[in-house]
């Protein structure tokens, strides 16, 4: 079996979807799937012959993300690489240049087209450019997408979820992350069938992780990792722990545009000696770290489509401190800390609790001993049968 994947940012970059992409691929791989990625270019990329890098240019502002201009000349380009190596399903997880690709590709092939959707776009574009522009943006997506494929009957678009309704209307089976943002596609009306398959995480990387031993007397351990955006909400968090007064440590791992606030905003608070930013490490490196801390914390509220790192914290035992109901209702009872207001106020009282309760030796750990429906391996068995029967069908048909 072959898999042409498609993606709207090259997977050496910096992101969630990159991530989970690399980590199917690992998987699908051992299992004896081949895939063959389709992404722009980055300056981070390492060689690798499955990834082929589609004509792009780069973003005004550094040269991580790139993007496509010409669909033309991008689809000319993968129809070279099918003339080399047919494919048997196209598998899209991106929004834009990735969607318009991967189901040209599969339309003019005749090939199942299987589409994730990662990514809450209505939030995220709201927080970063605002809605007007947003809105202007995806009416240029959707007439895009349209005139690509060929298609005349294109929606109005008011909020991104008309936009992803269309450019899921060709695919022969969708994707959601997690069960409650396959719920939230349902209710916004962008599609009436959508299956609920999250990323797991790595076995091989699981398999490594050793917690430290606690070391008596350590301050208790909070840690924050994600890119430094807005939605993140990582000044939120800095205040709330400034105002908890916990003789705890909070380390901050990741970059971003909120960086030089949120250093500010630290020194400002006095919180130095209690508040450490570690920059970007390896993935590898993460997960240990998750596996040393007493609370792994991701304070976002409803823009995760699912939230990988919670995932990651629980398969290496961590228990941790929420602010997004949906993504908390997605684990097991009892091994997380939710703040359900959304208020500084009352998340620095959710730290207070979360450190009272591992100071009194209730630390939930107990209840994340087996990581089995996490893992990765066991996930990548049950989509490559999703796989096969998508073939089968579309042969038959």
């Amino acid at each position: 079996m072959h898999v042409a994947l498609f993606m709207d940012q090259h997977p050496h970059s910096l992101g969630g979807v990159q991530t989970s992409v690399l980590l199917q691929t690992k998987y699908l791989n051992r299992s004896g799937v081949k895939v063959t990625i389709f992404a722009p270019k980055t300056k981070k990329a390492r060689f690798d012959e499955n990834i082929k890098v589609l004509p792009s240019n780069y973003l005004p502002i550094g040269r991580e993300y790139s993007v496509v201009w010409s669909l033309r000349k991008a689809a000319k380009f993968c129809e070279s690489i099918y003339k080399e190596t047919t494919f048997d399903i196209v598998h899209v997880q991106g929004d834009f240049a990735a969607a318009s690709l991967g189901a040209a590709l599969a339309k003019r092939h005749n090939l199942p087209l299987v589409h994730t959707e990662h990514t809450n776009i209505d939030v995220m574009a709201n927080k970063l450019i605002g809605k007007p522009l947003k809105i202007a943006l995806l009416k240029f997506f959707t007439w895009q997408y349209g005139h690509f494929l060929g298609l005349e009957k294109r929606p109005r678009v008011l909020t991104a979820f008309d936009y992803v309704g269309f450019i899921l209307r060709q695919a022969d089976l969708i994707i959601a992350p997690s069960k409650h943002y396959a719920e939230l596609l349902k209710q916004k009306g962008a599609a009436s069938n959508v299956e609920a398959v999250f990323t797991g995480v790595d076995d091989d990387e699981i398999e490594q992780i050793k917690r430290e031993v606690p070391v008596p007397n350590k301050p208790i351990s909070f840690v924050w990792a994600a890119r430094m955006q807005p939605e993140k909400r990582l000044i939120q968090t800095i205040e709330a722990f400034a105002r908890s007064k916990v003789k705890a440590h909070l380390n901050i791992y990741g970059v971003g545009p909120l960086e030089k606030v949120a250093k500010n905003l630290v020194r400002a608070r006095l919180l130095t000696k209690r508040v450490t930013f570690r920059g970007r490490v390896p993935h590898s490196e993460l997960l240990q770290i998750f596996a040393n801390a007493d609370v792994m914390m991701q304070t976002s509220i409803g823009f995760e489509t699912q939230g990988l790192t919670v995932y990651e914290a629980a398969a290496v035992g961590t228990p941790v401190l929420l602010c997004d109901t949906k993504i908390a209702g997605e684990l097991p009872k009892g091994t997380f800390w939710l703040d359900k207001s959304g208020s500084i106020k009352n998340l620095s009282k959710t730290i207070k609790g979360a450190y009272k309760d591992i100071s009194e030796g209730q630390d939930k750990r107990a209840l994340l001993k087996d990581p089995t429906w996490l893992l990765q391996s066991a996930l990548t068995e049950s989509m490559i049968g999703t796989y096969q029967n998508l073939i089968t069908s579309k042969q038959s048909s």
